[in-house]
């Protein structure tokens, strides 16, 4: 273990989370609304960044020190790779595949039933619900885009309701390998031959090339009128004038949506989209957010990556390496 304090910078909002499980000599400086020459000056002195941001204008002057970028997610979109210093290597973390199931199942169940428009009439006496008998998930055709882990556990979700299950993927041969029995497996070619069957469409993969705008007007026009659409994958994989039509013009019946088109810096209020989702009554809008469980796993997780850095070993889950 080394005896000189390994030099961590990280958000003033995360420091103490990640300071209660780092067990190496170490030195946090917390940064927060820092202008882009101070951050240069102030990875010029750091060993560790622990952000999901990483900007061309952060590269010190003296870019030898660095030696580390942690995403504090799964994501890595915000860091620009080709920016960072020789040697240093990004990693990032998992751990959501559990919270943002049971967000994607709390939305499709919540639209399902018509949650909202129950609660509602009921705040006013009003006991009749818009259809005669409420709706179960079971034999529901799920289609999920995305194998990855958070597909995996949607996979185990909508088998466990008794849901119809079929995933499209980037890489169909490999899943099918490891799919469990009951669930079919095809490629995101297949999606507006697969679309016209789904109750519930699911995004659950990150916006890159190949997905940016994959589902538009025409999927929108293949799909069922009385099909849901819920995105917790992305906001850029489903064009957004093309979804806020859809919705206002009930094409689909409704749409829940935890990952958006625009997002605030810490402290600021901003609407999620530019285009008007928040007056639709048929949009279920979630800001996001992990659970407590899967911050408290990734923070075990980054500190542990760090040791493994202080000490000369290998880092986990290595995204690049310069």
């Amino acid at each position: 273990m080394p005896s000189v304090p390994l030099q961590i910078a990280i958000h003033r909002n995360f420091a103490n989370e990640l300071s209660r499980e780092l067990t190496l000599p170490h030195q946090l400086t917390a940064f927060k609304d820092e202008t882009d020459a101070e951050m240069a000056a102030l990875l010029a002195t750091t060993d560790v960044l622990v952000s999901g941001a990483y900007r061309p204008a952060w590269r010190p002057a003296d870019p030898t020190r660095l030696r580390l970028v942690h995403s504090t997610g799964a994501g890595t979109d915000g860091i620009a790779f080709g920016a960072l210093p020789a040697g240093c290597v990004v990693c990032n973390v998992y751990g959501h595949e559990r919270g943002v199931a049971e967000q994607a199942f709390l939305l499709m169940l919540a639209l399902q039933r018509g949650l909202l428009a129950l609660d509602a009439n009921l705040r006013r006496g009003d006991w009749t619900p818009q259809r005669p008998y409420l709706p179960e998930m079971r034999d529901r055709s799920l289609l999920i885009l995305g194998y990855g882990h958070i597909g995996q556990e949607l996979v185990r979700w909508g088998q466990f309701l008794g849901m119809t299950v079929r995933v499209l993927t980037r890489t169909p041969d490999r899943v099918r390998q490891t799919a469990p029995g009951g669930v079919a497996v095809g490629s995101l070619a297949e999606l507006r031959a697969r679309l016209p069957e789904a109750d519930f469409v699911v995004v659950a993969i990150p916006a890159a090339t190949g997905t940016l705008d994959l589902i538009g007007a025409p999927e929108f026009a293949l799909m069922k009128s009385t099909a849901f659409l819920i995105n917790v994958g992305r906001g850029p994989v489903v064009n957004e004038q093309d979804l806020y039509a859809a919705l206002k013009s009930r094409r689909i019946a409704g749409a829940g949506l935890d990952v958006w088109y625009q997002y605030p810096t810490p402290g600021q209020t901003r609407m999620p989209a530019t285009c008007a989702f928040q007056e639709l009554d048929n949009v279920i809008m979630t800001p996001h957010k992990p659970t407590f469980e899967t911050m408290a796993y990734r923070w075990k997780e980054i500190a542990a990556n760090i040791g493994r850095i202080a000490r000369g070993e290998p880092p986990l889950r290595v995204v690049s390496a310069s």
